[in-house]
């Protein structure tokens, strides 16, 4: 069955109705250049209160290496996903005390060439941020056939990029391990709608 993230978390509000509303995996940011980003204080008081099977991934960008397992020991993360130039050698320090997610962006194509220097558990295909912000928020076909290419190879994919309810059909055709959303689900930056969140899952797990 394809798997739900629930991205930016920061309150606990949010992250026991994503969980009660049938959501796999919660994303918490400690970017300071993401508009969610969260403290590890902040984060672990919205930790402790999780159901024991929710999985909890931390997204990084760029960080330094010991700082990144400071944060994950502390708040018993299950799964690092890393946004930015990290390298393969990077990720693969983190394994196998941590499961790994590296992401990439429409400038990484050919995907695969770029992809294949990676030893990961999954790979999550994302818009960049600052593309976002001046309206590009989604894969483009082309990405998106590329994506598809690599599924049917056997590839552990996540999709990300502006997904919501009304566009997230055309993502399920392809069939990916996961899907992960953020504002999409947001009339607030970093606060969920209650109703938009229930309508994505809800999508998803028919």
């Amino acid at each position: 069955m394809l798997r739900v993230k629930i991205c930016g978390i920061t309150n606990l509000e949010d992250a026991l109705l994503a969980s009660l509303e049938g959501a796999d995996a919660l994303g918490f940011i400690f970017s300071p250049k993401s508009p969610r980003c969260i403290s590890k204080q902040a984060a672990q008081k919205i930790i402790k209160h999780l159901d024991p099977f929710l999985t909890k991934v931390g997204v990084f960008l760029d960080e330094d290496k010991d700082k990144v397992r400071e944060l994950a020991s502390c708040l018993q993360l299950d799964v690092l996903q890393f946004h930015g130039k990290e390298s393969s050698s990077y990720c693969y320090s983190f394994k196998p005390e941590f499961k790994v997610i590296k992401v990439f962006f429409p400038q990484d194509m050919p995907y695969e060439r770029k992809i294949s220097r990676y030893n990961v558990d999954a790979y999550m295909f994302d818009v960049l941020y600052d593309d976002k912000t001046r309206g590009k928020k989604t894969l483009s076909l082309q990405a998106l056939e590329e994506i598809g290419d690599l599924i049917e190879k056997g590839k552990r994919v996540i999709i990300s990029g502006g997904l919501n309810a009304d566009n997230v059909d055309q993502i399920k055709k392809i069939k990916p391990y996961a899907v992960d959303v953020a504002s999409g689900i947001e009339k607030l930056v970093g606060k969920k709608d209650k109703d938009l969140l229930r309508k994505f899952i809800k999508r998803i797990k028919i």
